[in-house]
């Protein structure tokens, strides 16, 4: 069975772009084999970044014949009432290639129609392979696009050549003006053109023209070569798997040389020197055996081993202008302290309608007192958490982050020490900024989780009170991102407010610093939609199963969103479904809530504040099933069902509340065992909708006491019973 071998070449491609690409023809070339009628035995996608290289083995030689069957006109319009056929038949038939006494009759439920059966005779692959391979480059796409000449074509980086081979037979297609042939291109300094005599040989070829085709090949070869070199100095290569990736797609032949700098330069924090290499050079540190960086650095050429003396040169002649404005950058910053950086904030907008970053620093200070509060904080550490809310940006101002952004935050923390700030809030005021990416990792003291979920909080509910939020995949402010910083830190925290508590709070900030007063209701609405799919995507990378994510998110009525509540009744749910109790009691809650119309329990009344830690979540728990059983009047009841229904559910209460406030939601699941019987037998002698209003009302009422009972654990309508 024949080889097939498809190379796209290209001007280079950014680094980002290949990968992505790579990934999109491991899916789209073997869903158009399969459509061509050519499956292979295996595909196998590689990529530089001056081409994109698939290798299928084990075509088909042809396509198979398939027979199929094509519907036609009705059979009344196609055919006389005595059987001659009509110019519409005669049509069809010529149309589909068979004659006219091949047509037959179809029944449908629409009447008779004219039936062809037609046989497609298979081609040979080489001749039915390249209009399928033609749309698996045309659907791929890229960050940014370009067209070029006059063409109308647009792709990444102008097509220069296109290799097609089957074994040994070029394959014709054409995209972007330029036809398939079997001449591939090596290296663009090292190498020539290379012809390709059987799609065999193609991997072999171009390495011999130094291209190595396989990303993996490339990340291997540079990780021995940096271990190697960085070993010879008694260091290690300290490995950044981003860096690492955007090297490896960026040569086609990568060859690793280590540089030297000054050490006068070690002066400098770590992060300056890092991300100097990392950001304007792409360089790796090497660090000694003690984790503190050596002056040295490996990079990566793209090529051979020749003239490494003058590449090395021109890399630490660069690099050494870099160090030297970071020090004179530093030095400059070193005199000012964050007080007076801070003042200058004045001068940078956060948002046109939301106020300079001095604003928000104002209101990231009076967010988080109460937040700290909450969590329960001394006096002591309340005031650290209200003076690195009020320096965290200031180091936006200085010389260093304007020169080089990744730093804000890491600056603003050897700032805050250098001026004898106290270690917890100077590692606040690096680590608010995280999570920065999906990579990142969270936050990892009490004060810089506090001020990350008050600055993306603040952030959320200003844009959102102008009517900004993200739109299908648009989302140009990052708001999904700070929804998801802020789910992810909140995922571990228990002593916290509710979502909308916290909301209420930073508007009320706007009010007061800019007299901005958002209409909390659409922004609370649009904010809790955003979160809850924030949520679900979380959860659902947990594998919890996505009925249980729905409701585990709309039950929890004692607490409103509380994102640690969420995680952790999602997390029960999907361990609790594999109980023999868990369908009968799904079953005994949904008969509750469904006669009840998916009303939500009574809450307590009084406006839910900020303030307040765990041992608040347990007197509202307690004090809202309490407000819920006050509803009952004992009195109007006329069947022992309902006295024992009321019974239990109040016996059960407090222990479903307690359990549900520290987040216990398998004792709140066996707490309401106790109560599935009493529902069940209340169903079966109690008529709930009597005509008598009073008792009615009472029973509903009784209704609503014990859906806050379940719903303290889940809504259980949204669970999906096989």
């Amino acid at each position: 069975m024949p080889n097939l071998v498809l190379e796209i070449g290209s001007e280079e491609m950014p680094a980002v772009a290949v990968p992505g690409a790579i990934e999109q023809l491991r899916v789209s070339i073997p869903a158009q084999l399969v459509a061509a009628r050519l499956p292979a035995a295996s595909v196998t996608v590689t990529g530089t970044p001056r081409r994109l290289v698939v290798a299928a083995s084990g075509l088909p030689a042809r396509q198979p014949d398939v027979e199929r069957e094509v519907r036609g006109p009705a059979w009344k319009v196609a055919f006389g009432p005595d059987g001659t056929p009509t110019g519409a038949a005669i049509g069809f038939a010529r149309k589909q290639g068979v004659p006219v006494k091949a047509l037959t009759k179809i029944e449908t439920a629409q009447g008779d129609y004219v039936l062809a059966r037609v046989m497609d005779v298979g081609k040979p692959a080489v001749e039915a392979l390249g209009p399928h391979l033609v749309e698996c480059i045309r659907s791929l796409t890229f960050p940014k696009v370009m067209r070029w000449g006059e063409g109308t074509t647009r792709y990444v980086r102008p097509i220069r050549w296109i290799l097609c081979l089957l074994d040994d037979q070029v394959v014709p297609l054409e995209f972007a003006g330029v036809s398939s042939g079997r001449t591939a291109r090596g290296h663009r300094y090292l190498g020539g053109p290379v012809e390709i005599v059987h799609a065999d040989a193609y991997a072999e070829a171009v390495r011999g023209a130094w291209v190595m085709a396989d990303p993996e090949e490339r990340r291997s070869a540079i990780v021995v070569q940096g271990d190697r070199l960085a070993a010879a100095v008694g260091g290690t290569v300290p490995w950044d798997a981003d860096l690492l990736d955007e090297n490896v797609h960026l040569v086609e032949w990568p060859t690793c040389l280590l540089g030297s700098f000054a050490e006068r330069f070690l002066e400098l924090p770590r992060p300056v020197l890092v991300t100097a290499m990392k950001k304007h050079q792409r360089f790796f540190p090497v660090e000694g055996p003690d984790g503190n960086l050596l002056p040295h650095f490996i990079s990566v050429r793209n090529g051979g081993a020749d003239h490494l003396d003058k590449v090395r040169a021109g890399n630490e002649a660069v690099l050494k202008a870099r160090f030297e404005d970071a020090r004179h950058f530093f030095a400059h910053d070193r005199e000012v302290p964050l007080d007076r950086m801070a003042e200058k904030l004045d001068r940078l907008v956060f948002q046109e309608k939301l106020g300079t970053m001095a604003d928000k620093a104002k209101r990231l200070e009076r967010l988080v007192r109460p937040m700290a509060e909450a969590h329960g904080l001394s006096s002591e550490e309340i005031e650290a958490a209200a003076r690195a809310a009020r320096l965290c940006k200031a180091d936006l101002t200085s010389e260093m982050v304007i020169e080089l952004p990744s730093l804000q935050g890491i600056m603003g923390r050897e700032y805050a020490l250098m001026q004898g700030e106290p270690p917890a809030i100077a590692d606040a005021i690096a680590e608010h900024y995280r999570p920065r990416s999906a990579s990142d990792g969270l936050p990892g003291t009490p004060l810089g989780k506090l001020l990350a979920v008050a600055d993306r909080m603040d952030t959320l509910v200003g844009y959102a009170g102008l009517g900004i939020m993200p739109t299908g995949s648009q989302d140009p402010f990052g708001l999904r991102r700070a929804a998801t910083g802020v789910v992810q830190i909140l995922a571990e925290e228990d002593d916290v407010p509710p979502l909308a508590a916290m909301q209420v709070q930073a508007a009320e900030g706007y009010r007061e610093a800019l007299g901005l007063d958002f209409p909390l209701d659409p922004l609370c609405n649009a904010l809790q939609a955003l979160f809850h799919q924030r949520l679900s995507a979380y959860l659902d990378e947990r594998g919890v199963r996505y009925d249980l994510i729905d409701a585990a998110l709309y039950g929890g009525m004692v607490f409103g969103t509380v994102v640690r509540s969420v995680v952790m009744r999602a997390l029960s749910l999907q361990r609790l479904a594999e109980n023999e109790q868990f369908v009968p009691t799904v079953q005994a809650a949904a008969r509750v809530a469904n006669i009840l119309g998916g009303s939500d329990p009574t809450p307590v009344p009084g406006k839910e504040g900020i303030h307040g830690g765990r041992e608040r979540a347990v007197e509202r728990s307690l004090a809202l099933l309490d407000h819920a059983a006050r509803q009952v009047d004992t009195g109007r009841f006329q069947d022992e069902a309902e006295a024992m229904l009321y019974e239990v559910a109040s016996l059960t209460a407090p222990d479903v509340g307690r359990a549900a406030a520290a987040f216990d939601f398998d004792a709140v699941f066996e707490a309401l065992q106790a109560v599935n019987e009493p529902v069940n037998r209340f169903f079966d002698v109690v008529l709930v909708m009597t005509d008598d209003m009073p008792v009615r009302k009472n029973r509903l009422a009784l209704l609503g006491f014990v859906d806050a009972l379940y719903k303290s654990l889940a809504d259980f309508r949204k669970v999906v019973v096989a």
